[in-house]
């Protein structure tokens, strides 16, 4: 092995480790349903693990009554049930899929960086291209969750790994059989794990057929009887699949429910239709936002300046796109001729899930579904598109300027990923409860209100407790108190904290040094402030109780309603308001 190979094999070492650093921050600090839809892909796991196979008619969300929404093909669902199963690790199984998706990450990492360095043989464009992955917020934290996103970005990989291998890299020889086979399992994967990773295929062959039309003829009349083969038997595996699937369930996507759309429509149905450029605008800054920010169902710390590189960085890939596009349509660049297929592939994908989504919003009002994820079969195109450009620019000064915000863009996603476990009180604990989710105050906090939180307690020590305060964006002065009290009403730990040193919308760290407590009792966490004024406050988020549509209720239909933190309740000034503060519990 030579020089330049065994650096790019360094290459994807440190990718493959910065990943798994990453994603195991997100596994950590994040428990299994806070990642988007976790609680429903959870469901069909269940299923499997019960059953063998989800249940399409009556699968439920899991820890729900509600019938589960999902429409997706199985493919991720039967891996991890099985395996679970398999492995006797039926208890843990949310782990277990969160495991498996770091592995299929692992998979994506190493099948673009080996793509990048084939078609480009420059180190410095593999690790650019291939960092590009690990600075998208949601490729990482979506491969640390219950999620058929990652199976789905690994089938487009194999797909696009495929044909740059057929029709770029090796387009002098016969037809490799590897290739081939790159390209009928990612299609099988991407088809059996979600319906834009089908799309994403549809439109990457059609896009490659129509603008290498006659390289493309060349090529089919070189394939062997063996290689045939291979390609009719992928075929036939998703044709029986989804005539079995439609057979069995009545249609192609079924799922035991409407989706988030027709929740919407029937409690809404007479929401405002935004016109289309409205519309556009939203589904542009939509896409865009979520390119860049790691997001779920709970408040997830990020940096500014993290968030402001990823931008810059993908619009300089727009313009290196742009420029591909240029090249390609001013002169026949054989270089960029695949590259540019691609690109066009992502643009015949953009309209027609724009339309769909637009045609949903009509019939329903849903302004939802407007996420880059379900665009992240091309991300490997990105990467594509970055090593392109950067082996062939002839500035030293680009060259680094690019690297330089990639490297410095890699440093920064470890923040999201890892700020919670940086706290040495969390490696500190044996337990850690949270409630993270907040869409309410209380108002002021001052002198006579009380707002009070009972628990119950997971063990016979509590190290303190985080609660999540805001400062309504000013800077308050005083002390502020939260005492711990037990049944009897004994105070038995109290903590005060300067108003000063709060910052707002953060969690505040109240120190109990490791309080004597009686394991499952409840107790009562209550913040007082007798200094504080209106002009000289803060707050305590809060969410609010969940109230179930009356359409659905006493039905397994619709979405969910429940408690957020069902071992306590919320108190505000005495009185019960329901839904649950925002606070991290420490026990050791």
């Amino acid at each position: 092995m030579n020089k330049q190979k065994v650096t790019v094999v360094l290459i994807v070492v440190f990718l493959s480790l910065f990943y798994l650093i990453l994603g195991i921050g997100y596994s950590q600090s994040y428990s299994p349903g806070f990642f988007p839809d976790e609680f429903a892909h959870m469901g069909y796991v269940v299923d499997v693990m019960k059953n063998n196979f989800p249940d399409y008619n009556n699968g439920l969300i899991y820890s729900s009554n509600k019938l589960n929404y999902l429409n997706h093909p199985a493919l991720y669902y039967f891996i991890v049930g099985e395996l679970a199963s398999l492995l006797h690790l039926q208890d843990a199984f949310a782990t277990l899929g969160r495991y498996v998706n770091m592995a299929i990450s692992l998979i994506i990492i190493v099948l673009t960086c080996g793509m990048l360095y084939q078609t480009t043989q420059s180190r410095l464009a593999t690790f650019v291209g291939g960092a590009f992955l690990l600075i998208i917020p949601m490729f990482v934290l979506l491969g640390s969750a219950v999620s058929n996103d990652q199976i789905n970005v690994l089938g487009c990989t194999l797909v696009i790994y495929g044909l740059l291998g057929l029709m770029e890299v090796h387009k002098d020889s016969k037809p490799l059989t590897s290739c081939i086979v790159f390209i009928c399992a990612g299609g099988i994967i991407a088809s059996l794990s979600k319906a834009t990773g089908s799309l994403v295929i549809v439109c990457l062959l059609v896009s490659v057929a129509i603008f290498n039309f006659s390289s493309l003829i060349k090529i089919i009349k070189k394939i062997s009887v063996k290689q045939w083969l291979i390609i009719t038997a992928s075929i036939a595996i998703v044709v029986i699949y989804f005539f079995w699937t439609h057979s069995v369930y009545s249609g192609f996507y079924p799922a035991p429910q409407g989706t988030p759309a027709a929740w919407f429509w029937i409690e809404h149905p007479d929401a405002k239709r935004l016109p289309f450029s409205e519309f556009f605008g939203n589904f542009l800054n939509g896409n865009f936002v979520t390119l860049t920010i790691p997001y779920g169902h709970v408040y997830i710390m990020d940096s500014e300046f993290r968030i402001f590189i990823v931008k810059v960085i993908l619009i300089i890939v727009a313009v290196m796109a742009g420029c591909i596009l240029l090249k390609k349509t001013s002169n026949d660049n054989d270089f960029y001729r695949i590259t540019f297929s691609f690109v066009m592939a992502f643009f015949i994908f953009f309209i027609i899930y724009l339309f769909t989504i637009r045609d949903m919003h009509l019939k329903t009002g849903y302004t939802g579904a407007m996420q880059a994820r379900y665009f992240f079969g091309f991300l490997p195109v990105c990467s594509l598109v970055i090593a392109k450009v950067m082996s062939r620019v002839k500035s030293n000064l680009i060259k680094t300027i690019v690297s330089i915000m990639m490297i410095a863009s890699l440093m920064m996603s470890g923040y999201p990923a890892l700020v919670k476990l940086s706290e040495l009180r969390v490696w500190q604990s044996t337990t850690i409860i949270e409630q993270p989710l907040f869409n309410t105050s209380y108002g002021y906090l001052i002198k006579g209100r009380r707002f009070e939180q009972t628990i119950l307690t997971e063990s016979n020590t509590l190290r303190g407790v985080e609660l999540m305060l805001a400062t309504f964006a000013r800077k308050n002065h005083g002390p502020v108190t939260l005492a711990l009290i037990d049944n009897s009403g004994k105070i038995v730990a109290s903590e005060v904290i300067m108003m000063e040193n709060l910052a707002d919308n953060t969690y505040a760290w109240f120190d109990f040094r490791r309080v004597k407590i009686i394991k499952n009792q409840q107790y009562t966490l209550r913040l007082t402030c007798d200094e504080c004024t209106q002009d000289n406050a803060i707050t305590w988020w809060a969410i609010k109780q969940e109230f179930e549509a009356p359409v659905f209720l006493l039905t397994r239909f619709g979405p969910g309603a429940g408690d957020r933190y069902a071992k306590g309740k919320a108190y505000v000034d005495g009185a019960n308001v329901g839904g649950a503060y925002a606070f991290r519990l420490y026990f050791q």
